[in-house]
């Protein structure tokens, strides 16, 4: 399975992304989808085991509003793993 991150208090499974989406399933089967903009910038998201990100432009990072920038730059780590599929 893809990316593990830590999203409304469980860890899942990123699957892949379509249109703006992702798709995640849990340890149990559970799937689901959720806009990535909602899912990086929600309380507790984490991408879970990587060793360091890989960082967007200056410009794209500094467009960013401070409380939505950690996440956001987690989750543009794990989408650039997921299209490395």
């Amino acid at each position: 399975m893809g990316t593990p991150v830590s999203f409304e208090a469980r860890t899942r499974q990123v699957t892949g992304l379509v249109d703006g989406r992702v798709h995640l399933a849990a340890d149990d089967r559970a799937t689901g989808c959720v806009q990535a903009a909602r899912s990086a910038a929600a309380d507790g998201f984490e991408v879970l085991g990587q060793a360091a990100l890989q960082v967007p432009a200056a410009t794209a990072r500094a467009a960013l509003p401070p409380p939505a920038r950690e996440p956001a730059l987690a989750w543009w780590d794990a989408r650039a793993q997921a299209e490395q599929w």
